[in-house]
């Protein structure tokens, strides 16, 4: 009898500590995240945040969540690329900052919904010396679900003005507003520190 309590009290004990290691994050917390986009053709898995709504101009870049309370974090993105196909190609450049800010709400330990907005900028040029000049601003909202301690999946839709500024090399430049909303089919994987 002494033993069955004894294994009985031991897997409760696991199980509480278990469930404790998935909760949401809090104040002090640190998270860092890419986007994962199930894809089994052999081409890559990974893709970074996206700044702007419009497929054609997007720039990406890697996200960063610090959490100033339980239910408040900021959000800073940024990207630095450079990239050059071949020794006669020309080399594509690309750098862009966001910063926000998400509301988390009460929910389930292993859920944590949010709301939030953020600001972008950014400049690239390709490999055809066309330069863009992009700003935006985005009203957010998401969830994260906590699939294994400090590992979490999770979809976000975004609803935002972009302003894209378009130069081809010696070309006139063209500038396009966007008011309009933007849902990623990837998933975001992150993780918390």
């Amino acid at each position: 009898m002494k033993k069955i309590i004894l294994t009985v009290a031991s897997v409760f004990a696991l199980s509480f500590a278990n469930a404790q290691s998935y909760t949401k994050p809090s104040a002090g917390s640190t998270q860092v995240e890419v986007t994962f986009t199930p894809n089994l053709s052999g081409a890559t898995m990974f893709a970074l945040p996206s700044f702007y709504n419009d497929k054609k101009s997007d720039v990406e870049g890697i996200r960063v969540r610090k959490f100033s309370s339980d239910t408040k974090a900021m959000r800073y993105t940024a990207l630095l690329k450079v990239n050059k196909d071949g020794k006669d190609a020309e080399t594509e450049f690309g750098v862009a900052l966001g910063v926000g800010v998400e509301n988390h709400m009460k929910g389930a330990d292993r859920l944590s919904t949010y709301w939030g907005y953020e600001g972008n900028v950014g400049f690239s040029k390709d490999a055809v010396k066309t330069t863009t000049i992009g700003v935006s601003a985005q009203l957010f909202t998401g969830c994260d679900y906590y699939i294994m301690p400090n590992v979490y999946l999770g979809a976000e839709i975004h609803y935002g003005l972009s302003v894209l500024n378009t130069k081809p090399d010696g070309g006139d430049s063209d500038t396009k507003f966007g008011l309009n909303p933007s849902l990623n089919p990837s998933l975001r994987l992150g993780w918390r520190f």
